[in-house]
């Protein structure tokens, strides 16, 4: 039973593939095909055209603009497709679309962790990264909370970044969209860095702790009997 609840909470690929990264900033991102942090094939759940489909590995080249910068230009998240959607905001209806009927939609309250790669390429100072969100009512970052760098599947070091971010609830919602957000020196504005691997992973419920608590406890009576 732990085992399933655990896998419930596993994070999902929004976008990975070169084809993923093409399709940001109304399908004019710069994707780079030499930069990688992992070695996945199979497009994201938030790819437009092809989700969940074959292509190669690729990461979006972007360029660092230094200070604080909530919308970073040319990050601007494709879609929102369907699957995008429904995997930052369960339970929600995106505006304008067949869901809702064409007309506003509608959020509900969640929270969850956006979670992402990074190569900072030649930067010369400090920076940190986050996520932004815009739709009725709400505009503003979410910055990573936890970093680790890491080998990616390039060679390269890559830094992994721990977002959580949440949403609230809001009626005849209009509009959404979604960037990353960049905290840094100046000294490094003109710089380019890459961004690859984004995933989400949602917050177990309440529920799910409980359970995961029994478990734990149940696997702790069940050693003190063995011992005995």
């Amino acid at each position: 039973m732990v085992g399933c609840l655990i896998q419930s909470a596993s994070s999902q690929s929004l976008f990975t593939t070169t084809n993923d990264f093409g399709q940001f900033n109304s399908g004019a991102g710069t994707v780079n095909g030499l930069y990688y942090s992992d070695s996945s094939t199979v497009n994201g759940a938030g790819n437009t055209a092809s989700p969940g489909g074959a292509d190669v590995v690729g990461s979006l080249q972007l360029t660092a603009s230094g200070g604080w910068n909530g919308w970073v230009g040319g990050s601007d998240f494709s879609g929102p497709s369907l699957g995008l959607f429904t995997t930052i905001a369960p339970g929600s209806t995106r505006p304008w679309s067949p869901e809702s009927g064409y007309g506003p939609g509608t959020f509900v309250a969640y929270s969850g962790t956006i979670s992402f790669d990074l190569y900072r390429g030649n930067f010369t100072d400090w920076s940190w990264f986050g996520i932004n969100l815009n739709y009725q009512g709400y505009w503003g970052p979410f910055w990573a909370a936890t970093s680790a760098d890491f080998t990616g599947a390039d060679g390269r070091t890559w830094t992994h970044f721990e977002v959580p971010y949440s949403i609230n609830t809001t009626p005849a919602t209009t509009y959404f969209g979604m960037a990353l957000a960049e905290n840094s020196s100046g000294a490094i504005a003109g710089q380019t860095y890459y961004v690859d691997n984004f995933q989400v992973v949602p917050v177990p419920e309440p529920s799910t702790f409980a359970l995961l608590g029994l478990g734990g406890l149940s696997a702790f009576i069940f050693r003190r009997r063995a011992g005995r």
